[in-house]
């Protein structure tokens, strides 16, 4: 190669790199002024005290965190600890019933089209287009031992009192976040099996593979991507929510936004609320962590 042709080369490297700068530059910009930035700060008060005044007294105490983690009863014995573990079960156990119930749906959207296609996506997207509060009402009316599941039991002869089940509480609040986040699951999964070869389905059929054999081997492997993607948008928002146990729990436990909000509120302890916040956050990198990890980013581009 010729210097003339080094040097060319170099420019064009160059002016490639300038390119990325001004595409990735604006993009970059927002992420450290909405994310990173806030993000640091919270760090940092996670780490300071409040005085009397109410005002931050910036230090490297590790008070905050000692009190997350360490009750009167010993380590881990804290309300932090029992609201956090619970949040992680039901956020797990909503996105867990969201896959069961989106899987066939979103695979029977793939095998439609026209008029039928777009009936079905209606009559299941429709309820969304409603407030979330009026959602919330709505499964409020539903449960309880005077609630409307309850009362239809109750009518039969089979029952002779409302079912313990059917009350205020964990599953009350997992079937409303199913429910709530039962989009964001099918959408995901819809677009990623519309990519599949449905060749293959049909050669797996003609091997004698059984339909249970076909979801385990070839679906669910080809739709993986979705499948990890629509878990974190589930997971990650099931885990902080906030107004669907204040409703439907009935004061029979709390999750983690609520005992950190409760404690902000009332005792204006922001220092005690960022270090619990950062336990919300790690779980959400961790997630995405996975998801950059799994997706072919090059087959998306």
């Amino acid at each position: 190669m010729s210097s003339f042709e080094k040097i060319d080369d170099a420019f064009e490297r160059q002016n490639e790199r300038v390119k990325i700068a001004l595409m990735a530059g604006p993009g970059v910009g927002w992420l450290l002024t909405l994310i990173m930035i806030p993000a640091a700060f919270l760090v940092m008060v996670s780490f300071a005290q409040i005085d009397r005044s109410y005002d931050v007294v910036w230090s490297l105490s590790v008070s905050n965190y000692r009190e997350l983690f360490v009750g009167e009863s010993g380590l881990f014995q804290t309300p932090f600890v029992d609201s956090f573990l619970l949040s992680l079960r039901i956020a797990g156990a909503t996105t867990f019933l969201t896959v069961i119930l989106a899987y066939p749906v979103a695979y029977l959207l793939t095998r439609l089209s026209g008029r039928r296609f777009k009936f079905l996506l209606f009559a299941v997207l429709v309820p969304f287009f409603t407030i979330f509060i009026v959602r919330i009402y709505s499964w409020l009316s539903l449960f309880g031992s005077q609630g409307l599941i309850n009362s239809a039991l109750v009518a039969t002869p089979f029952f002779s009192g409302p079912l313990g089940i059917f009350e205020y509480g964990v599953v009350a609040v997992t079937l409303s976040l199913t429910h709530a986040f039962f989009p964001y699951m099918l959408l995901t999964l819809y677009s990623s099996l519309e990519g599949i070869d449905y060749g293959v389905i049909e050669a797996s059929r003609d091997l004698g593979a059984t339909r249970l054999e076909i979801a385990k081997d070839v679906v669910v492997p080809l739709s993986a991507q979705g499948l990890i993607t629509g878990c974190v948008f589930v997971f990650v928002p099931a885990l902080g929510t906030f107004i669907t146990p204040q409703f439907l729990a009935r004061g029979k436990f709390t999750m983690i936004a609520e005992v950190l909000t409760t404690r902000i509120n009332q005792l204006y302890a922001i220092d005690y609320g960022a270090a619990g916040s950062l336990f919300l956050i790690i779980p959400t990198i961790i997630a995405f962590a996975i998801v950059m990890r799994t997706t072919n980013l090059e087959a998306m581009g």
